[in-house]
């Protein structure tokens, strides 16, 4: 075993890949790599990484599940699903409650949920397909609106 590290700002990269379990991209280089010799390496690496974590099986199921985006303003959540093929979107069934968007008529049957960052109205929702984008404008549940009273009937 090695003695501490003189320099506690140099990584000990062997100890690093041991712990770890599997070797570095950058290992044996005195540092990282140079901010002038690109970010590829962490791109090729993290694909690298998810491709050993997601079993084959799984992964055709993935590539129905489109990207999304989630912004929230002061009163409202906004929702972008991207999703190129304008006939795949003329197909979707969109449901919505007011934690989630659920995307259904995925091809295989498949459906997509998507959480939202806060509470909805659902009966807000304006929905637009453009260019490739299908986006939600959704107006936020206001804070005194988040439990309702109902009235209790005795007989």
């Amino acid at each position: 075993m090695e003695g501490p590290n003189p320099n506690p700002f140099e990584m000990n990269w062997k100890q690093f890949e041991q712990f770890f379990g599997g070797r570095m991209p950058f290992a044996g280089q005195a540092g990282m790599p140079e901010a002038g010799e690109g970010m590829a390496w962490v791109e090729n690496y993290v694909k690298d990484v998810l491709r050993q974590a997601i079993p084959a099986a799984e992964a055709p199921s993935i590539k129905h599940h489109f990207h999304s985006e989630i912004f929230d303003t002061h009163k409202s959540v906004i929702v972008k699903v991207h999703i190129p093929d304008r006939a795949q979107a003329r197909q979707l069934r969109l449901l919505l409650s007011v934690s989630q968007v659920r995307l259904e008529n995925l091809p295989d049957d498949n459906t997509q949920t998507i959480r939202l960052t806060s509470p909805i109205v659902p009966g807000s929702c304006k929905a637009v397909y453009r260019q490739g984008v299908l986006q939600l404008h959704l107006r936020k549940q206001a804070a005194d609106h988040l439990f309702h009273e109902i009235d209790i009937r005795f007989s």
